[in-house]
Parts: C-alpha cells; sequence; structure tokens
C-alpha cells in the first residue's frame, strides 16, 4: 500500500475532511466524512479499483480537519478541491475551455469571450459575465452578431476618428461622439437584458427598443429609427428561430445526471425569466469513493438560481440544501427582478424568490415542470449512451438504462477443474479491468445450476461488503434453471438487481417476471449486444479453464 502506514485510531470517528499528500507534501485527494476513521479505513481494508489503489500507493501522509456536522464537511471538502485542485478529485472536464461572454466596466463597455484560470479566476475584468457555454455550443447568437445587433463596440482602445465597423454600420463610433454616452449606453442595457433572457415580443428589451424608436421618429432622426427598426426585426428572426416557450418567472435550472463507466455526464437546461435560455452538457470523471453528483454542484455554482430540478435522490438534495444555505458558503440564490409585466406563479411552480427559502433550492419538479427534466435527460442520453443500451431498456422495460452489464458463465468438463466467469460491459463496450474469474471450490461434480449460484454470490456478497455499486443488469447465460439458481442466490444476500439469462440454441432471453421467453429478430441492436456480452464471459470462462487443466495436467 506504498510508503504510508495506516494507524486507525489516529483518526477520530467524527465528521470532516481529509487531505491525502505524496512525500513531496503535494496534495493528491481531498474528500470528506461523516467519520473519518471509518471512510479512512476503508481505503485500506479491502482491495479497490485501478484508480484508487493508485493514489494510495502515492499516499504519504493523511491529514484531517474536523467540522461540526456532515453538511460543513461538505462545504470545507469542496473548497479545499478548489483551493489545491488535486490531481485525483472530481473535475469538471475541461473546466478552463468552457467559454463566458463578458460585458466589460469601460467607460463605453465593449461585449468579449472570456475564460477561467486554472485558479477559477477570470482573465479579463468585467461589469457582467453569462455562462458558461461549452466549445462548438449550438447558441444561435455569437459575440460577434451580438456586437453588430447592439452596435458594441470592438477597438481595444477608442481611436481618434471613425473605424471600417462604423462605416460597415456595425458600431455608432462612441470614439468620436458619433453617439452620445447615454444611447451607447442604452445599447448595452439592451444587451445585457438579451443574455439575460429578458426575450419575447412583451420583453422589457422590444418595449425599451420600440420607445427609443418611436421617440427617434418624433425627432426627425430617421436614421437611429431606422436602425433601431432593423434590430427589432433581426431579434423577431432569432427568437421565431428558437421557438421559446414560458415557463415562469423564476430562474431554474434542470439537470440530468448519468453515470457512464468512470464519467459522470450531466446535461443541463436553463430557464431565465421563464425562457428556455441555454442548454450545456458537462462531463467529470469520477471517483468511486466520492458522491459525484454532490461534488459536481457544489464546484459548478457560484450563485445559484432559484430552483435546480433535477433526479437526485432526496437524500442528495437535503446535503445540497444544506450545504448552500450554510453561512459558511459563499453560493446563494440569484435574486430575480421585478417583473410587472408577468403573471405570479402558481403555487405548483413556487413562490417568487423574495419569498423562497435557500434551502428548498434543489428540488424534484412538480408535474408542471417534469417534461422539462425530460427533456434533458434525452438531450443527454441520445448523446452519450449507446443506441443498443437504450434499446436493451425499452424490450425488457427497466427503469433506467443498463449501461453497466455483468454476464456470468460457467465452463467445467465432466465437474472438474471447473471455473466461473464475470465479465463487465459499460456502454456497450467491454470494461476488461473489472473482469473476474472464479475456481469453483463449493460444488463438487456437474452441477450448473449451484456452480452459477456460487460464482453469483461471491461476486455480490464482495461488492456489498466493499460498498460498491450493483451493476444495471446482471446475465446469466444459460435458460430458466441457471437464472432461477442466480436469483435464488441474489434474494439470500438481500439484493434484487435487474436479472436475465440468454438461452443458446434459440438465443430466447428469461427475465425474472416471466416463464415466456422474450424472441427478437436478429438484427436487433439489444439482441446482438446479450450475444456479445454471453460470447466474451463464454470466451473468458474457456480460456480460463483451458489454463487451470493445464496446469493440472503437468502437476
Amino acid at each position: 500500500m506504498g510508503k504510508f502506514v495506516f494507524i486507525r485510531n489516529k483518526y477520530p470517528a467524527l465528521p470532516g475532511a481529509y487531505i491525502m499528500r505524496d512525500s513531496s507534501s503535494k496534495v493528491l485527494y481531498v474528500g470528506k466524512a461523516k467519520s473519518l476513521r471509518s471512510r479512512l479505513s476503508s481505503y485500506f481494508s479491502s482491495p479497490k479499483d485501478t484508480k484508487t489503489t493508485a493514489l494510495i500507493s502515492k499516499a504519504a501522509s493523511i491529514d484531517f480537519v474536523l467540522a461540526k456536522d456532515e453538511g460543513e464537511a461538505l462545504i470545507l471538502e469542496q473548497n479545499l478541491i478548489k483551493n489545491y485542485l488535486p490531481r485525483y478529485n472530481i473535475l469538471l472536464k475541461d473546466a478552463k475551455h468552457y467559454s463566458y461572454l463578458a460585458v466589460t466596466s469601460e467607460k463605453f463597455p465593449r461585449l468579449l469571450t472570456a475564460r477561467k484560470n486554472s485558479s477559477g479566476e477570470f482573465r479579463i475584468k468585467g461589469k457582467r459575465f453569462f455562462g458558461p457555454y461549452t466549445e462548438g455550443s449550438k447558441r444561435e447568437v455569437s459575440a460577434r452578431f451580438l456586437r453588430k445587433l447592439f452596435r458594441i463596440r470592438v477597438c481595444k482602445t477608442l481611436p481618434k476618428k471613425e473605424c471600417l465597423q462604423y462605416h460597415l454600420g456595425n458600431c455608432d463610433a462612441p470614439c468620436t461622439g458619433r453617439v452620445s454616452e447615454e444611447e451607447y449606453l442604452a445599447n448595452v442595457d439592451s444587451l445585457i437584458s438579451f443574455l439575460e433572457g429578458k426575450r419575447g415580443t412583451s420583453s422589457p428589451i422590444f418595449s425599451s427598443l420600440k420607445k427609443r424608436m418611436e421617440a427617434a421618429s418624433e425627432s426627425m432622426d430617421f436614421e437611429l429609427a431606422a436602425s433601431l427598426r432593423d434590430q427589432m426585426d433581426a431579434l423577431k428572426i432569432i427568437f421565431a428561430k428558437q421557438g421559446v416557450e414560458r415557463l415562469g418567472r423564476l430562474d431554474e435550472d434542470y439537470l440530468w445526471f448519468e453515470r457512464v463507466g468512470d464519467t459522470l455526464y450531466v446535461q443541463k437546461l436553463r430557464s431565465i425569466h421563464g425562457i428556455i435560455s441555454g442548454s450545456e452538457k458537462l462531463s467529470a470523471k469520477i471517483n468511486s469513493q466520492e458522491e459525484p453528483e454532490i461534488a459536481f454542484c457544489m464546484q459548478h455554482y457560484e450563485a445559484l438560481p432559484d430552483r435546480v430540478y433535477s433526479n437526485l435522490p432526496s437524500s442528495a438534495m437535503r446535503k445540497l440544501n444544506s450545504a448552500f444555505s450554510s453561512p459558511s458558503n459563499n453560493a446563494a440564490p440569484l435574486a430575480s427582478p421585478p417583473d410587472t409585466g408577468s403573471p405570479h406563479p402558481s403555487s405548483d411552480e413556487g413562490q417568487s424568490p423574495s419569498h423562497s427559502s435557500s434551502k428548498e433550492v434543489f428540488r424534484k419538479p412538480p408535474k408542471s415542470k417534469s417534461r422539462i427534466l425530460a427533456l434533458a435527460q434525452g438531450s443527454l442520453v441520445r448523446g452519450e449512451i449507446a443506441p443498443s443500451v437504450l434499446e436493451l431498456k425499452e424490450v425488457l422495460g427497466l427503469s433506467s438504462n443498463p449501461v453497466v452489464i455483468e454476464t456470468f458463465d460457467i465452463s467445467t468438463l465432466f465437474g472438474e477443474s471447473s471455473v466461473g466467469s464475470m465479465v463487465r460491459f459499460s456502454n456497450a463496450k467491454p470494461d476488461k479491468s473489472n473482469y473476474r474469474k472464479f475456481i469453483i471450490r463449493e460444488t463438487s461434480g456437474q452441477d450448473d445450476f449451484a456452480m452459477m449460484g456460487e460464482v453469483v454470490r461471491r461476486r455480490y456478497s464482495s461488492l456489498l461488503k466493499d460498498g460498491e455499486p450493483l451493476p444495471d443488469l446482471i446475465l446469466i447465460d444459460g435458460g430458466l434453471g441457471q437464472l432461477h439458481s442466480a436469483m435464488s442466490t441474489l434474494s439470500s444476500i438481500g439484493v434484487s438487481p435487474p436479472i436475465i439469462s440468454l438461452a443458446k440454441r434459440e438465443e430466447e432471453i428469461y427475465t425474472s417476471s416471466s416463464t415466456k421467453p422474450i424472441k427478437l429478430p436478429k438484427s436487433n441492436s439489444a439482441l446482438k449486444l446479450l450475444q456479445m456480452c454471453r460470447d466474451e464471459a463464454h470466451r473468458f470462462a474457456i480460456s480460463f479453464h483451458r489454463q487451470r487443466r493445464g496446469k493440472k495436467g503437468k502437476s
């Protein structure tokens, strides 16, 4: 286990955060625990995955900081992660590549693209920041278009005479006084309103542009009036393309989380002032010791919207609400500006921000919002989860996608040198680091059913002992007999994950809920995935069996 010698009693059975360092005192990993003693003991009590094993092998010391409760430990953990950026912690994938739009704080502000540095600080000084947006994001407006639309200057320093952008009609030349500071800042305010999501023909941005256009016409400034009219027409085209939909007054995020192997995928839809105005797909590498969804939220949000709807379990949302409502946490809900032109939301959609409690920011969506969360789910799974996995979910009627499938097979020759195999597929691809071999020890003779029961019990008893998650689906190579043996074994150890079997001769699928098999066309992608899993488990078992027989023949 490396240079570090773990002494269990050195660590208290109290909540807190712990810091693992290497021999040069560089921080490798930061974690939190309800009981530091129990959590740290788990690292050294049994074999772990490759990543955790590598972490422990490099650890030379483990320090800790006590907290008053688990919620404070969570905040402490995230603050330490942001400070140290440890190699083995969950970090937003390519976080430095996420871009923001920044309105600068200059006398005549500019609109720039901004990114954060490795310390999480913006590289430029700005008055307002909007985002983040992913690289290649399919937003219908770009910084370049917005500059033209709102006539925002692009020059780094104000020139002494009008530049080409003025002559092209893209800038009003505040540098030479062609437009007053007041008029220029009115354009900037319209830009900010647009980026805040105040869209639609009755929104403040249209009202403002219309009033300015009418005033310009009355004063016979027809050039300005025409310019403002063109801006309104361009905005109407954008809105028609987007097909935006009003949802209510609150600023809301919709998060759908999905684990695929060692990666956490997050689809985020943002509703600002009742309009779906953004969609982002994020990802992060996860560690088996972490609660990755909670860690993601703690790192992602520096300031909260009024509501965050997600598919997280209630226990996770309680932790997040507690953590973000703590005075020691810097994040706070964003207050929505008054919107007297919009009706008050119904009780089903929550109170206005001034009457809401930050403790209830993370919620399950009400019925009126659940389809928006379903949109987030659909956007994510279509992009990241293999089509054969999605098809298998539909065929079997599962409640979640069978991303992780573990398949079992037995290989024996008249009851001699009997072995079992387990192969794991993650998102329709072999995950060979998680393959397992079993020497049959408890079953004698030619009893395939008992052998199958033995390897299934040994596999999942071990997972339960180590606190590891069960697979999304278990596949047994065989018919009803093998399936029932495995089901009985799982029941005896108190677990009931989805389980099926695939019979070789007719390629029939048996489920735990019916004795009638499911027959799929040969071309069906779900069947092909199951066959691939079954054949790989068979190959792995045969190879190990031959190896065992070869050793026995030499002895």
